[in-house]
């Protein structure tokens, strides 16, 4: 699951390319306007080493923040914030769970990543596409126990979209049915318009990705306000197979995911 995220992000990326010749940005906000994002992730990952068999479940709910604190003609700048976390995770008889309206424990390496994530505020600065030009965040949480978890921080790199943004207003050219593929160097995105109307753009997606720890397919959805660009929902499922290094040993790794994502503008 740990490359989910980041996965997702790269499909509205590269949509973004695709559609960039016969589409524009609508992306349009104001000081004091917030969008909300509330992200349910479920995992299932099966670690094995010779005859030694480790099974891992988590189940995570996240709610975040982001506030237009100025916008112009220059850019428009965002307060990240996280405020709820909660995480629970399944294995070998044993349970964590974590929230983050109670202290962490100290003595666990997982709560207390967690917890670092809860607390890192992160500025980020946009043009009106929706692509970041800009961003100070804390350093990244690199503990690699806390992809057990389901969640991973934001990639809020410069030229990435922000997460919750696409570049794909109403087009008399999307119709339902339409599809087209995107190929890298190491995966395989083929897209389809799903339905479409003035309003809102449902878009479905199939990705397969090599290269790396894990090799993933994923399959997806996600619903666009053609007005402002805003991915009102998404949700995907992913079987990764590969393998991970867990305080230095090296387990073969099978791990299905799946991502629900909704996105409200205040």
């Amino acid at each position: 699951m740990k490359r989910t995220a980041a996965q997702l992000k790269y499909i509205l990326i590269a949509l973004l390319s695709f559609m960039s010749a016969v589409a524009f940005a609508q992306n349009k906000f104001k000081k004091g306007e917030e969008i909300e994002r509330h992200v349910l992730v479920r995992s299932n990952c099966v670690l094995q080493r010779g005859s030694q068999a480790l099974h891992i479940t988590s189940s995570s709910v996240i709610k975040k923040s982001y506030k237009v604190t100025d916008a112009d003609e220059k850019g428009i700048s965002f307060a990240v914030s996280t405020d709820m976390l909660s995480d629970t995770v399944n294995a070998m008889e044993q349970k964590l769970i974590y929230n983050s309206n109670k202290t962490a424990d100290p003595n666990s390496a997982i709560q207390t990543g967690l917890q670092r994530l809860v607390s890192g505020k992160v500025a980020v600065i946009i043009n009106n596409k929706g692509e970041i030009l800009s961003a100070k965040q804390p350093t990244a949480v690199g503990d690699t126990l806390l992809s057990f978890t389901g969640i991973q921080p934001d990639n809020l790199a410069p030229g990435k979209m922000l997460p919750f943004m696409v570049g794909l207003p109403a087009n008399s050219l999307f119709k339902k049915g339409y599809s087209w593929t995107v190929n890298t160097a190491s995966s395989q995105t083929t897209y389809t318009i799903y339905a479409a109307n003035v309003q809102v753009t449902i878009i479905t997606y199939k990705t397969s990705q090599t290269g790396g720890s894990l090799n993933s397919r994923i399959n997806g959805s996600m619903l666009i306000s053609n007005d402002t660009g805003l991915i009102l929902k998404c949700s995907s499922q992913s079987v990764s197979v590969g393998y991970e290094m867990v305080n230095g040993v090296v387990y073969a790794a099978t791990r299905r995911t799946a991502v629900t994502e909704v996105n409200i503008k205040k």
